[in-house]
């Protein structure tokens, strides 16, 4: 790609970076919903990646493969990304600029973690938002549909060589900007009726004032 084509793209990119989530306030769930109606996952940061983590004994579809796979964690977080960045042992410059500025293929990662999350899970940052059981099961079942058609969603194929609790599933999507991993985690929050514009997420930052935006409403 030529230098003045790149120009115009990472004027673009520092723009949407500024950006808070482009989203108004408030929480992911009524003031009506009952209690026992109310759920919790937890948005994880590591580095510029974010991941959400969803308690395996609320995944609605009690059927789902996966969660036989990991029945020795009590929560499954899922990533997103594409393949060769987010499964290389140094993530070059090269593959950045290639996952960002070329569609490419992609996959999601899956780890295992025991209950707390908190004292569990090696990461920079973690925080809790409570969503409905309703917001819980659109986000589980579009989470199952973004595993790779190559196998039934119910087996999904492994790419990753990295051993259980954690490993690399193929994905249906194409990577590539301003679609790239905290837009998918993004996307999840949207499709749990948390007040999100995904199009506007761009860095793990983002996701992270949103998620914790999205907890003060609920406490307020």
């Amino acid at each position: 790609m030529h230098f003045r084509k790149l120009v115009p793209l990472a004027v673009v990119l520092l723009l949407v970076c500024a950006l808070p989530g482009c989203a108004t306030g408030g929480a992911c769930l009524d003031d009506s919903t009952p209690p026992e109606r109310v759920r919790s996952i937890y948005i994880v940061k590591r580095g510029g990646h974010t991941g959400v983590a969803i308690p395996s004994a609320d995944w609605p579809n009690r059927n789902w493969s996966l969660l036989a796979e990991f029945s020795g964690s009590d929560l499954l977080e899922f990533g997103w990304g594409d393949e060769r960045f987010y499964q290389a042992e140094e993530e070059t410059l090269w593959l950045g600029a290639r996952a960002a500025l070329w569609p490419t293929s992609s996959v999601i990662h899956v780890i295992g973690i025991r209950s707390p999350i908190a004292a569990n899970v090696h990461a920079e940052d973690i925080v809790e938002v409570r969503i409905s059981t309703e917001g819980l099961r659109r986000m589980a079942e579009a989470i199952e549909r973004e595993f790779t058609e190559r196998t039934p969603v119910a087996t999904p194929v492994s790419l990753g060589a990295a051993p259980k609790p954690n490993h690399f599933f193929g994905a249906r999507r194409k990577f590539f900007f301003p679609r790239m991993c905290n837009w998918w985690i993004a996307t999840r929050l949207e499709e749990a009726s948390c007040p999100i514009a995904p199009w506007s997420v761009v860095t793990a930052g983002q996701v992270m004032r949103r998620a914790r935006a999205f907890e003060s409403a609920t406490e307020q």
